[in-house]
């Protein structure tokens, strides 16, 4: 397992220092542009190596978008698995970090509020400091429709009277006729569930129990 603060330090955070481990394998990026240049390099070099050069092509602009609409979302982080990865035996899937703010329309008093009543949100193994729950939407990836199984994590950032939090998002993609309870999604909720409970707050002298 690797420290996904000490990734992120080099290309800065908009949020307070932390740590969270991430499953063994996975490659986590900042939103940065050398970033973005870093992984469109690396995805080029592997494709052409591949025979792969007319994909290239088409795969830059795809990214461009994605990490335009991640940054519109206030991403901080991204995470997937590498190729040497276990997870990938699971499926795909990945790991976004956004930092959310209250607003005078919508506080995150509110948020956290409708996802205990649309899905059941709870403490994360009853840690009260991490709000966790599910949700499944109906995806098109590649021109395919797919489901999206999304693992929900709210963690306020300390000092702000829950003004301002943490909220990681997991993305599963699975073909929507996989049981909700199926072994392999069942797998991604204790392997994310467990990483995410590893999360602290790199300054918070009051240790895990300190709230927001």
């Amino acid at each position: 397992m690797s420290s996904l603060r000490a990734e992120l330090t080099a290309g800065g955070s908009r949020v307070p220092a932390y740590r969270m481990l991430v499953p063994p394998g996975w490659e986590v990026f900042d939103l940065s542009d050398a970033s973005e240049a870093a992984v469109i390099s690396r995805a080029e070099t592997r494709l052409r190596s591949q025979g792969r050069g007319d994909l290239a092509a088409a795969f830059v602009p795809h990214v461009r978008e994605a990490l335009s609409g991640l940054r519109k979302q206030n991403a901080f982080a991204y995470a997937f698995a590498g190729e040497a990865s276990p997870t990938w035996g699971l499926g795909t899937a990945s790991l976004v970090g956004l930092k959310r703010i209250s607003t005078p329309e919508l506080s995150l008093d509110d948020v956290v509020r409708t996802a205990i009543v649309s899905h059941a949100a709870a403490p994360l193994a009853g840690d009260e400091r991490i709000v966790r729950w599910i949700e499944r939407r109906p995806v098109t990836l590649d021109g395919q429709a797919v489901t999206s199984l999304m693992l929900n994590y709210m963690i306020p950032v300390p000092g702000t009277r829950r003004t301002q939090a943490v909220h990681w998002v997991v993305n599963v993609a699975h073909d929507p006729a996989l049981p909700d309870d199926h072994e392999s999604l069942k797998a991604w909720e204790l392997l994310f569930d467990g990483h995410v409970a590893t999360f602290s707050w790199v300054n918070d002298a009051e240790g895990p129990g300190r709230g927001a």
